[in-house]
């Protein structure tokens, strides 16, 4: 029987996330990048976190969604890890974390250091996709405006990292300093330029396309409620708890009760 919430585009998305990923994982992306080339390496995190995992969410079957609203641990689970601040705060925290030299030396320095690499990658994706991406039939904790916002955010985050491999003097991760070279005349100065390059110039270009379809969706949406008259929902206009019960549940909002006006007393 066909799923309506698992459509063509969504296996679409669920196909090319897995390729891309056994591309940024396998030889020969993941061989260079592993101790040759900075640039290599960087392109494969922001292939992984900002390109595979986004597909990975939106193409996941939705059997994985109703899962997770089945039980109320899971429940609190998708609540945690869809909160805006937890997920700005982890998933920085770890790209920053792995990408310190003294910790990406010793973890490229072994096979399992570069699979827990890869690992950390596709949590920290993750975990910033989730809030305005969750797997059908959740829905997103942030929408329109409000996620246009978090993902603008999420691009701006990781620049000191960016700007310390950009105006470094010397090549700050010895794996990379020391391997051979590949091409000549391109030593590992330049190549840890191009892997800031690729991390925030490449990185921030896949962030904001998904800012400008995102806005561009956001204000196709409004025209057409526009257009038909409808006015957008404001939680303000009912009751609290009405409001909240209708936010978590997409459930249609009663309104409110009418009150009978006071009958005038006679003169």
């Amino acid at each position: 029987r066909r799923d309506r919430d698992f459509p063509l585009r969504r296996k679409v998305a669920a196909f090319a996330g897995v390729a891309l990923l056994l591309v940024a994982t396998d030889w020969p992306m993941a061989a260079m990048g592993a101790g040759y080339l900075l640039s290599v390496q960087m392109a494969r995190q922001v292939l992984v976190v900002l390109v595979v995992m986004p597909l990975l969410l939106y193409g996941c079957p939705p059997v994985v969604g109703r899962w997770l609203q089945a039980g109320e641990r899971r429940r609190t689970f998708v609540r945690v890890v869809s909160t805006p601040l937890f997920c700005i705060i982890g998933a920085n925290l770890i790209l920053l974390s792995i990408n310190t030299p003294m910790v990406s030396d010793r973890m490229i320095g072994s096979p399992l250091g570069s699979f827990a690499l890869d690992g950390f990658w596709i949590v920290a994706g993750f975990l910033l996709w989730f809030p305005v991406q969750p797997p059908a039939p959740l829905t997103p904790r942030l929408v329109g405006p409000l996620a246009m916002v978090y993902l603008i955010v999420q691009s701006i985050a990781p620049l000191p990292t960016a700007w310390w491999m950009t105006w470094g003097d010397y090549p700050l991760f010895a794996t990379f300093e020391l391997a051979p070279r590949v091409f000549d005349g391109f030593g590992p100065l330049d190549d840890q330029h191009l892997g800031a390059a690729v991390m925030q110039v490449v990185g921030g270009l896949v962030i904001w396309s998904q800012i400008a379809v995102r806005f561009l969706h956001w204000m196709y949406q409004r025209q057409a409620l526009d257009d038909a008259g409808i006015p957008e929902f404001d939680p303000t206009t009912v009751p609290g708890a009405v409001a909240a019960t209708a936010v978590d549940s997409d459930d249609e909002v009663p309104a409110p009760a009418a009150t009978a006006s006071p009958t005038p007393s006679g003169s």
